[in-house]
């Protein structure tokens, strides 16, 4: 029998009100981050999440560039992503909404009850004048399931 454990949503924007907040280039920008409680859990944990961006891109050039999604276990970026996809923006395109769904499978129970996820984006540039822009919506869920 399956149980789920928590449910979580970080929610950055709705997408009403653009954000209009700068994404640096070649730098990783957290956007998202949920903490799921995991209590007396069964002997298998999985979790399954997934997000939605829109990005703008200002000044592109005449090859693509990319806005890559990392999503680690844990509040930080360190150690290796559980997920990675890159969104290409062509320069036919400015602006982009990227989704994504992953799945982290067979998760350590943590010794404080608490589970992390946090979501990572990195705009590469084509050129340097490129500049990226979140508009919004943004949003990250994840939830948790174990086996009894």
């Amino acid at each position: 029998m399956v149980r789920t454990l928590d449910a979580r949503t970080s929610l950055g924007s709705a997408g009403i009100t653009p954000l209009n907040v700068p994404l640096g280039p070649n730098m990783p920008t957290l956007l998202g981050i949920v903490g799921l409680n995991i209590v007396n859990p069964g002997p298998l944990i999985r979790a399954q999440f997934n997000g939605t961006y829109r990005i703008s891109v200002a000044n592109l050039s005449s090859l693509p560039s990319f806005v890559r999604f990392e999503i680690f276990r844990g509040a930080t970026y360190t150690g290796q992503p559980i997920y990675v996809v890159s969104q290409p923006v062509f320069p036919a395109e400015s602006t982009i909404l990227a989704s994504f769904e992953g799945s982290d499978y067979n998760v350590p129970a943590p010794a404080n009850n608490q589970l992390i996820y946090s979501c990572f984006a990195t705009f590469v540039p084509g050129s340097a004048s490129e500049q990226a822009t979140r508009l919004g919506p943004e949003c990250f869920n994840a939830v948790t399931y174990s086996d009894d």
